[in-house]
């Protein structure tokens, strides 16, 4: 197997990289090539398909799967079209140029490699399925889940270099801190009452949560702005290096200090009653309640945040109060319509769309209210929770004062300083805001993952650079896209590449995957999905 597919891969290699050469040759009087690129690519890629099937019974050919269901010519044309048409287009691309070097023809073969497994395996796992539709969304939903804890903790690399134009390399450790602080509240919240009470955990989860976070959140925060202030600040003037060493040494320092205050040990994160299971229709009511009531609320309660910023927002130190006034008020008609509304929801769902006998008689339920929807209620609550944080990032970004001055330290220190703004306070927020997400997304990775220990910011730490690099470091929208995108990439990408070609243990090679991925970034597009070309100050 392994043979073949490696006598395979030459032999798309051999012919891409022979045809593209012949076509390249072929040029007008001006000496440019006379086929534009991407029909020598089609020629290329209809060339490797017809030589595939041609030796689809030799050990040069390669059928994955497709043969079984179409037949020995018509499988290997099939797979050669698949795999030689993308191959034939990137060769006509690359060779189109005035200069082909020898560097860029290893490149090209590198490239050649990877979109032989990445389709060649997803043929082979498709061709002749091993997991049903319902395992594949299962796989999708928890790369969802997965990305958007990436994404948080990409934006906290985001932002720092958006300001500072370095990367924090202890930001895991920075999503570790809270994480694990919040571990011994939960666990305290967990255990019953000295007269065998139920947990506070059990009894009150909505608040024992919003504890959970807030203790993270808080951990986080101290832990960068302290680290701001001590190791990067004296080095805001030094050479980029000098910063870049310290973030590493910090890193280790902070793992460590960690490890004396908490113990070496993995500790088992408490689960939370209310979230296990499935998720239900009639929960998800009560989301669609909280959206209709804190929308219209927000909507309503406009005039008077208005009113509050002109009367009390005026006075010295007292400029948050609007908000905070605003946000109780809102929670409070929350908390007295949200029931209300869920029961309405909930009785004109079940009015309008009954169960049929056989749903009722499979989930064992009487109403619709009362059925399983395919995605656990730990899922719905990691994905939903970090969209929310993400869009209120970008909407404090995009649309506050201190939103705006962050954006004006980032374009020019010097000059931002120069307009007034108070550039050391701008970016003190800055390694807060990254440590906020960074502390909610430590708690959504212990809901899901369940375990924490003091080294358990490293490799989620290295996944959230990659999905920064993948999304275009230093863009906030390109963090979110990058993040979701690892993600689901890394869930689906071992059952749905690797198995195909046969690899035992292929979900063991997830994180290689990951990695892989920041390498080709690397080679192929340094400045990410959404990164922009950056001018020398910059870079």
């Amino acid at each position: 197997m392994e043979l073949q597919l490696f006598t395979n891969a030459l032999l798309y290699m051999v012919v891409s990289l022979g045809a593209g050469y012949l076509l390249r040759s072929v040029k007008d009087e001006d000496g440019h090539p006379r086929l534009k690129w991407y029909v020598s690519g089609m020629i290329i890629g209809v060339v490797c398909a017809l030589a595939n099937a041609v030796l689809l019974e030799t050990i040069f050919g390669g059928g994955f799967k497709l043969d079984q269901v179409l037949g020995t010519f018509m499988g290997g044309l099939g797979t050669g079209l698949l795999i030689g048409i993308p191959i034939g287009l990137i060769t006509g691309w690359d060779m189109s140029r005035r200069y082909f070097t020898f560097v860029d023809a290893w490149l090209l073969l590198f490239k050649i490699v990877i979109i032989y497994v990445v389709i060649g395996g997803t043929v082979s796992s498709l061709a002749v399925p091993k997991y049903s539709g319902e395992q594949w969304w299962d796989f999708v939903v928890f790369g969802f889940a997965q990305g958007g804890i990436y994404a948080l903790i990409a934006l906290g690399y985001t932002l720092v270099y958006g300001i500072l134009f370095m990367i924090n390399f202890a930001h895991g450790e920075v999503f570790m801190s809270g994480a694990f602080t919040a571990f011994f509240v939960a666990q305290r919240m967990a255990q019953p009452g000295p007269e065998g009470e139920l947990p506070f955990l059990e009894t009150n989860p909505l608040m024992s949560l919003l504890i959970v976070f807030l203790v993270a959140m808080g951990t986080s925060t101290i832990i960068a702005v302290t680290l701001e202030r001590v190791a990067y600040r004296p080095l805001r003037r030094a050479p980029r290096l000098v910063p870049l060493i310290t973030a590493i040494g910090a890193s280790f320092f902070l793992q460590y200090t960690f490890r004396g205050f908490y113990g070496s040990g993995v500790e088992a994160y408490p689960p939370v009653p209310a979230l296990r299971g499935d998720l239900l229709v009639s929960d998800l009511m009560l989301v669609v309640a909280l959206g209709v009531v804190f929308g219209l609320g927000a909507l309503l309660l406009i005039p008077l945040y208005r009113y509050l910023k002109k009367t009390v927002g005026v006075l010295k130190n007292l400029s948050w109060a609007p908000f905070i006034i605003v946000a109780l008020v809102l929670i409070g008609v929350a908390y007295l319509l949200v029931p209300f509304l869920q029961g309405l929801f909930v009785s004109a769902v079940n009015g309008a769309f009954p169960p049929s006998p056989a749903a009722m008689e499979e989930f064992e339920v009487a109403t619709r209210g009362e059925m399983p929807l395919p995605i656990s209620r730990i899922q719905f609550v990691v994905i939903v929770s970090s969209v929310l944080l993400m869009l209120g990032l970008y909407y404090y970004v995009q649309f506050t004062k201190v939103g705006k001055a962050m954006r004006a330290v980032a374009e020019d220190k010097d000059v931002a300083a120069l307009m007034g703004i108070d550039v050391d306070r701008v970016i003190t927020m800055t390694f807060a805001l990254g440590a906020i997400l960074a502390g909610a997304a430590g708690v959504l990775y212990a809901l899901i993952f369940r375990q924490v220990h003091f080294f358990m910011g490293f490799i989620p730490g290295l996944k959230a650079f990659t999905a920064a690099v993948l999304g275009g470091i230093g863009n906030i929208p390109g963090a979110m896209l990058g993040g979701l995108f690892l993600g689901v990439f890394e869930s689906v990408g071992p059952s749905l590449f690797l198995e195909g070609l046969g690899i035992p243990a292929a979900y063991q090679l997830k994180d290689v995957i990951a990695f892989t991925m920041l390498v080709l970034v690397l080679i192929f597009r340094p400045t990410g999905i959404m990164g922009v070309e950056l001018s020398k100050k910059k870079a």
